[in-house]
């Protein structure tokens, strides 16, 4: 009913609470504060230089740990590189808001915050292959797009070139 706070969560909850906290990313966090782990809080430093910018702010060069997410992991993936790129979230829902709009997922998010790559890269690719390769060759080079690229919109791609990789079998049928 109740878990246990989590770093994470524990930002988040700081985030609500804290002004100053509202304006750090995630990231940014643990030069400003330091993890009670008995608490399981946050809590300001009391050791460090003087933030200029901020009266009663001390900072301190700090490593924190933000632990790393693979990009198969789909909304995993976006959701940490929201929270590496947009500040002080007091929920998970802010940060899948943006310019009055909630989206559906944290991928469309990213992709409205214009985190993300355009297909424009992986379109050239297939555009090129599809003038100079054989039908199979553009196949297994979209399947290695599919596998290791992550493209934004697979399915446009495919409506695309699907021509160009059927052009085989077409020709035996």
């Amino acid at each position: 009913m109740n878990p246990p706070a989590t770093t994470l969560t524990a930002s988040i909850m700081l985030c609500q609470d804290d002004v100053f906290a509202k304006t750090l990313l995630y990231s940014d966090v643990p030069t400003y504060y330091t993890w009670n782990a008995s608490r399981k809080s946050f809590e300001r430093r009391k050791q460090g230089e003087r933030d200029d910018g901020q009266p009663g702010i001390i900072k301190q060069t700090t490593i924190g740990r933000l632990y790393t997410v693979h990009s198969n992991q789909d909304e995993c993936f976006f959701f940490r590189m929201l929270l590496v790129n947009v500040p002080g979230p007091t929920s998970f829902q802010p940060l899948r808001f943006d310019n009055g709009v909630t989206h559906a997922t944290f991928r469309s998010a990213c992709q409205a915050r214009n985190l993300l790559e355009n297909d424009g890269h992986w379109d050239v690719r297939i555009n090129d292959a599809s003038n100079t390769s054989h039908p199979n060759q553009i196949y297994a080079l979209f399947a290695i797009i599919l596998t290791t690229g992550s493209p934004l919109s697979s399915t446009e791609l495919w409506e695309k070139y699907k021509p160009h990789m059927a052009e085989d079998i077409i020709q035996r049928i």
